[in-house]
């Protein structure tokens, strides 16, 4: 009967052990591997994130200068994802996640990693982009090729008519919707297009207020300093500001309406008769006019002339400020120390030192206005009707208008390529070889491409006769 007892009362205790606190559960077995680990660039910051793991109680972020290197704690966190902000600007890290309980630690996660980006320029700059003809990737990211109208949407669902200049505030992407008079909005994760400010019907105007209540005439490129957008608006003859946080409208430079022989002055007393590109170096805006770089202070919307003539005197010199000159610039950006502007009638691209008002030509052959587009070094290269300009740090970027092709131009080196797009090489300086076709490299069509922006490591661009945004990675 004894016997019996004991083992009735082990029974119990086995049944007990299996069912308490002793037994294998999630909270006291080690977690698996966190899941899904994703590193996103901004600027200057990468967000990481990943998939929650069962019985986890918090996360360890690891981060190394090498791939497979030693790892150093960056964060604890019961979060799904971490930002870090204490990297710098231009440097890579490799970065894994484990998950901890009370029974330890798991392994760690696949390795990720990504590049410390910087806004300026209106693009995020220093993580250069690695594509070449062999592999640029272009396809259509929203709007559909060919069909223009204002409709808010994901993807090929959104609408847009003659998109031009193109932004991002680390965040978002921007665009100049043209005939739309609409600031549009897209989400890079996902392609979600809202009109961000300006009518929603495309109804035009000039008036100052918050979101849709806004007016524009014709917005024609856009930067951002991160806090703030920044548009030329064409056909009003000003320069506005759109705070990103509420989607306040303001003019700050020139005066709505009067169209007149550029003038420099404070706000409504400057004066621009054709404000066309524009970019910033988070201090002041540099803003092109058909034969000059105009310098708007962001703080008091001071306006000075940079470089080139207000008085329309157009030719092809080098020199220092206003002794240089220009004829239709287009396209202009930064990489904080050096403009670069495109000189869509020269079709070449032509560098100032910001410091000094210095102006020289980096490449492209200003006595062949009509010799399309060629690829080169120097004054050996060709460009045909160049539009839009941007640059990552290391290298410019330039898309034509009449060529119809995405080029690549090493800054060090000054050697042009064409990226993606075919131009017309039959009969040199007529439009190129457009379309509306995605594929690689010079399998790609566009139509009249104008405007583009660098994103995390991807080219977008606004490709204008197609009404469509177009992504290049």
């Amino acid at each position: 009967m004894k016997l019996f007892r004991a083992v009735v009362l082990l029974s119990a205790a086995t049944v007990f052990a299996a069912c308490g606190k002793d037994a294998a559960s999630p909270a006291n077995t080690k977690p698996v591997a966190p899941s899904n680990v994703a590193a996103l660039c901004g600027n200057q910051k990468i967000t990481l994130s990943w998939s929650a793991v069962t019985g986890a109680a918090t996360y360890n972020v690891k981060r190394a200068a090498t791939s497979g290197g030693t790892s150093s704690l960056a964060s604890n966190t019961v979060n799904l994802t971490y930002v870090d902000a204490t990297g710098t600007v231009g440097t890579q890290y490799f970065y894994t996640i484990t998950a901890l309980n009370a029974a330890g630690e798991s392994v760690a996660s696949s390795e990720v990693f990504e590049t410390v980006c910087r806004l300026m320029g209106g693009a995020l700059q220093a993580k250069v982009l690695t594509f070449t003809s062999a592999n640029a990737n272009v396809s259509t990211f929203a709007g559909s090729s060919g069909f223009s109208g204002l409709t808010d949407g994901t993807g090929s669902a959104a609408r847009f008519s003659q998109p031009q200049g193109m932004t991002t505030d680390g965040v978002f992407l921007y665009v100049a919707d043209y005939v739309n008079n609409a600031i549009r909005k897209i989400d890079p994760a996902t392609g979600a297009v809202t009109v961000f400010a300006g009518s929603a019907t495309g109804v035009s105007g000039s008036t100052d207020g918050t979101g849709t209540a806004a007016r524009f005439l014709r917005p024609y490129d856009i930067t951002s300093d991160g806090t703030n957008l920044f548009v030329t608006d064409f056909n009003n003859c000003t320069i506005r500001q759109i705070v990103i946080s509420t989607a306040a409208v303001t003019t700050l430079a020139g005066s709505v309406a009067i169209c007149a022989t550029p003038v420099d002055g404070t706000g409504s007393v400057a004066r621009f008769a054709s404000p066309q590109g524009i970019t910033t170096d988070g201090t002041n805006l540099y803003v092109t006019e058909n034969t000059a770089v105009r310098k708007v202070a962001i703080a008091t919307g001071a306006v000075t002339t940079l470089a080139g003539s207000t008085t329309v005197t157009v030719g092809h010199v080098d020199g220092v400020g206003t002794a240089a000159r220009f004829n239709n610039l287009e396209g202009i950006t930064t990489d904080g120390t050096n403009l670069y502007v495109v000189d869509q009638y020269y079709g070449d691209v032509r560098k100032i030192v910001i410091a000094t008002a210095t102006v020289s030509t980096l490449a492209g052959d200003f006595t062949a206005v009509t010799a399309g587009s060629v690829d080169g070094t120097g004054s050996a290269a060709k460009f045909n009707k160049p539009f839009g300009i941007t640059t990552d740090g290391t290298n410019l970027y330039v898309v034509e208008q009449y060529g119809d092709v995405v080029r690549k131009v090493v800054l060090s080196s000054a050697v042009a390529t064409t990226l993606a797009g075919t131009p017309n090489t039959a009969v040199p300086g007529n439009p190129g070889i457009s379309g509306t076709t995605d594929g690689i490299g010079a399998a790609a069509r566009f139509s009249s491409p104008q405007g583009l922006t660098i994103y995390c490591g991807s080219l977008y661009v606004g490709d204008s006769g197609n009404s469509s945004i177009r992504r290049v990675k």
